[in-house]
């Protein structure tokens, strides 16, 4: 008789639940991760249970402008193995988009 044992790790059950929040708080939602990333795809599906307009990408470039043309707030946030510095780069074109919107 084997009973499967469902655990993640203390960082990624704080992300999901940050994620979890930030997504309520959102009009827009950017999960940024790479698309074989099972951490990112149940960040991902979290996020799309509290905002409708929750987008999984895996760079910048992967940004649509349309969007964010009614959002007033919006979240980005990543897998645990997304490199700090494409979030960074996600945030940057998310800011340059939202002013040229704006």
């Amino acid at each position: 008789d084997l009973t499967e044992r469902i655990t993640i790790c203390a960082a990624t059950s704080q992300r999901q639940q940050e994620a979890e929040k930030l997504s309520s708080e959102a009009d827009v939602l950017v999960v940024v991760g790479g698309k074989n990333s099972s951490n990112t795809q149940k960040l991902f599906e979290i996020c799309k249970k509290e905002c409708n307009n929750t987008h999984y990408i895996q760079t910048a470039e992967d940004l649509d402008t349309n969007w964010f043309l009614t959002a007033d707030r919006v979240g980005v946030t990543g897998g645990a193995s997304t490199p700090n510095i494409i979030i960074e780069e996600v945030l940057h074109h998310v800011r340059r988009i939202r002013t040229i919107i704006k």
